[in-house]
C-alpha cells in the first residue's frame, strides 16, 4: 500500500501538478492582467490572459488537483 502511495505522489510530482490553491492564485492573475491589457488597449491580449485564466480555473477542480492536495497534506501534516 505504501509502494501504492509513493507511485502516486511521485507520477503527480512529475507530471507537473500543481495545488488547486496554486492554481486559483494563478488564474485571479491572469484576470487581472486582462483587464490590465483591456485597459491599455490590447484585446488580443486580454483575451489570451482571460482564455489563460478559465484554464487555469478549470484545472484547479480537476481530480487530480484535488488528489494531489489530499495526498501532499497527508505527508505534510497541512
Amino acid at each position: 500500500m505504501l509502494k501504492l502511495i509513493i507511485m502516486i505522489i511521485l507520477s503527480l510530482l512529475l507530471s507537473g501538478c500543481a495545488s488547486s490553491s496554486d492554481l486559483s492564485a494563478r488564474a485571479k492573475n491572469n484576470e487581472k492582467a486582462g483587464r490590465y491589457y483591456e485597459s491599455i488597449g490590447q484585446p488580443q491580449a486580454a483575451q489570451r490572459e482571460y482564455e489563460l485564466a478559465a484554464q487555469h480555473a478549470k484545472q484547479s477542480e480537476e481530480g487530480e488537483t484535488i488528489l494531489f492536495d489530499i495526498l501532499w497534506g497527508l505527508f505534510t501534516g497541512k
